[in-house]
């Protein structure tokens, strides 16, 4: 099974890098206060061994990343953060720096490509991607990366939006005009307009199950997340 990806990650990289400062508070206007509770739910969710390795990738400005850290006392294992994007990577960093002890030494953010990850295989416990999968260039290589460095039941965690996910016109018009059309004129870039685009052009949840089937991930489950804007899919490495 195939999904398309071929985003050009030299101009995605420069875009995320542009709206960088807007991202954060940007992602909170556009989807009304939901952005945070659905990724809440995402590191509510994953099972984290006590003393576990996780890798978040296409951290963005570290949201999940520390999420992990903050929001899961259980978990007292370590985080390597991924982005493509130095600005955000720097954002990432500032916010881990604010917080102080201990956290700085549980999270390491660094640049790299979430297609040709630097570790070695059967690393990771859990691996997650927020809002990112749709931008990869190679999103069948993509998620074999990750089934790669994870170890044998490891679990990988995603929150994404998929082209048949919403169907409520209502929310499609929110989605279509008022979303682009307030992140443009904030960010002062086309940037909203893509990631909306970018949504409409991905597959369906049947086909990224069916990849992430074909790649050897198994118990694949999905959670609806506000009319289906958004959906969370879990699945294990066999």
């Amino acid at each position: 099974m195939s999904v398309e990806g071929g985003k050009d990650p030299k101009e995605i990289g420069a875009m995320f890098s542009t709206i960088a400062p807007f991202y954060d508070p940007l992602n909170s206007i556009i989807s009304l206060w939901q952005a945070e509770r659905w990724r809440q739910k995402l590191i509510m969710g994953a099972d984290l061994p006590e003393d576990g390795l996780v890798i978040d990738l296409c951290t963005g400005s570290g949201e999940v990343a520390l999420g992990y850290l903050t929001e899961r006392p259980d978990f007292k294992g370590y985080v390597y953060a991924i982005d493509f994007s130095a600005p955000m990577i720097d954002i990432a960093r500032g916010k881990v720096a604010r917080l102080g002890a201990p956290y700085p030494r549980r999270v390491e953010f660094l640049m790299g490509d979430a297609t040709d990850l630097q570790f070695p295989d059967d690393k990771f416990d859990v691996a997650s991607v927020a809002f990112g999968v749709r931008n990869y260039s190679d999103v069948e290589a993509g998620m074999a990366e990750i089934h790669r460095v994870l170890k044998p039941s490891g679990q990988l965690n995603i929150i994404e939006f998929f082209k048949d996910g919403v169907t409520f016109p209502p929310v499609e018009w929110y989605l279509d005009i008022l979303v682009p059309l307030i992140g443009n004129i904030i960010s002062s870039t086309k940037a909203y307009s893509y990631l909306r685009r970018s949504s409409r052009e991905f597959c369906t949840r049947g086909e990224f199950e069916e990849l992430l089937e074909s790649i050897g991930f198994r118990d694949v489950t999905w959670e609806r997340m506000g009319f289906g804007i958004a959906y969370i899919v879990r699945a294990r490495k066999v």
